[in-house]
């Protein structure tokens, strides 16, 4: 969560126009400006309070950027928040993992089954043709004689 410059003076106990200052010198950076709000990172803040405390030691200065400020709680329930549901979402992935390969495996228990009924059914059939006698030659005519000797 970032700082406003209001929050960033009231969080360093340094005033606007100096962290204005710093801002417009370069010595802090800042996102926002030309008519919008100022929005400081806090280990920017820290970073440049280190400086300034170094540059003027008659300053005194006690606050700090706290790291454990509401914004943070706030981020630290959003995360456990995320955290959970990702949990949530694994358990739900897990079973419908486990729901497909269930019926992966009755699919491919179908298909076993119907291979076997087709070869049974295969083994079962007989070629027609074998099964027709072949055709007998008419026997030849044979002369009166032929018949009349035997």
């Amino acid at each position: 969560m970032k700082y406003t410059l209001g929050q960033a003076a009231k969080e360093t106990n340094v005033s606007k126009p100096t962290l204005s200052r710093a801002i417009k010198k370069g010595e802090l950076s800042a996102n926002g400006g030309g008519g919008k709000p100022y929005r400081i990172d806090p280990s920017e803040l820290g970073r440049w309070l280190t400086g300034y405390r170094e540059r003027n030691p008659e300053v005194s200065v006690t606050a700090t950027p706290d790291e454990t400020s509401n914004g943070n709680r706030e981020l630290e329930a959003e995360v456990e928040a995320l955290r959970e549901q990702i949990e949530r979402e694994e358990i739900e992935r897990t079973r419908e993992r486990s729901q497909l390969e269930a019926h992966i495996d009755d699919l491919r228990g179908r298909v076993e089954r119907a291979e076997r009924k087709e070869d049974q059914l295969m083994a079962q059939l007989t070629d027609q043709r074998a099964a027709q006698p072949e055709p007998v030659e008419p026997p030849k005519k044979r002369g009166f004689f032929a018949q009349l000797l035997g």
